[in-house]
């Protein structure tokens, strides 16, 4: 949704839905808070923490360098920065391109801020009070986002998986069994019906039939083949443990099993809750003379079309500032 603009799912005049690319993930032991990770850090999210907990998160983990997942770190990270005496520097978990993407638009951000890189792949322990571990699985959304990345955040046997931003995930077969089953999916779902174009991945396959591959989807994979997925500049990293992970992915590629719509993701790993988030619509309208809905039409659609396509997911369009517990 551009700024200003008339949309029946979002209310210009109400900041708060300007946050709908950022999220918190607060970890409670018996009341006490043990954990508050910021998952992105977009539009709109300084006003939601002050009128909320009002407190800085321990930590940022950034799924890409998009502005409207970064615009408000530089706010948290100078906040933080202060309030510890200028002496401590803020922790900020990414992968080495999208960091490099975020200093490059910040880099006044480079001296206070300490950097843990993620490796595709490879669980990272966060440094809270609370054991949980982020791993960072590579996905393409579009040149203009190297390193992006989903998320999968483990603590105490849940899991809670953020995809960010992507037109498609870029899975090694393995990495499917580490996310069957997780108990909430926080999943991007720009479009209800795809058009490449956007970057994005789309709810389902066809007005028709949400499981079959729309044209426009099937005339773009005729024309790029996996290298557009991996090539470097798509994803931003030559790093030694990005060029294994992305040479066995390209050895197991297989255009028919890999998921671009949201549909065929889940029916890969078979999340418990689905949460949709960052819906626009505007693609369905123009190319597909699909409405752009609104929340409780969009939750209908969702429910009705998952059913068509025998998904047992559970799901939830969230308002603005919805807590789930997971």
């Amino acid at each position: 949704m551009a700024l200003g603009e008339q949309h029946p799912f979002y209310d210009r005049t109400d900041y708060r839905d300007l946050a709908n690319a950022s999220f918190s993930l607060v970890a409670m032991d018996h009341g006490r808070l043990t954990g508050d990770i910021l998952v992105d850090a977009g539009h709109g999210t300084i006003q939601s923490l002050l009128s909320g907990v009002n407190r800085i998160p321990d930590c940022i983990c950034l799924t890409h360098g998009h502005m409207d997942h970064t615009l408000s770190v530089d706010w948290v990270v100078q906040s933080y920065w202060r309030q510890h005496g200028k002496e401590i520097r803020y922790p900020v978990y990414a992968t080495g391109p999208v960091y490099r993407f975020l200093i490059q638009s910040y880099p006044q951000l480079e001296e206070i801020v300490e950097f843990r890189e993620l490796e595709p792949g490879q669980g990272t322990r966060l440094a809270l009070e609370r054991e949980i571990t982020v791993t960072a699985f590579p996905v393409y959304h579009g040149r203009s986002a190297p390193g992006a990345s989903m998320l999968l955040f483990e603590t105490g046997g849940k899991r809670v998986l953020f995809t960010g931003d992507l037109f498609t995930p870029l899975l090694r077969q393995a990495d499917y069994g580490l996310l069957q089953g997780v108990d909430l999916a926080v999943v991007d779902t720009n479009n209800r019906f795809p058009w490449p174009g956007t970057n994005h991945w789309s709810f389902a396959g066809d007005p028709g039939n949400p499981m079959r591959r729309h044209g426009a989807l099937l005339d773009f994979l005729r024309e790029h083949g996996v290298s557009h997925f991996t090539r470097p500049r798509g994803q931003g990293g030559t790093g030694t443990s990005t060029r294994a992970y992305l040479e066995q992915f390209t050895g197991e590629w297989d255009m028919a099993s890999q998921p671009f719509t949201v549909l065929e993701f889940l029916e890969r790993i078979g999340a418990g809750r689905v949460m949709l988030v960052h819906y626009s619509g505007t693609e369905d309208e123009k190319h597909h003379g699909e409405p752009v809905m609104d929340s409780l039409q969009l939750e209908e659609w969702v429910r009705e079309t998952a059913a068509r396509a025998g998904c047992g997911s559970r799901f939830i369009i969230p308002v603005v500032g919805e807590e789930v517990e997971v």
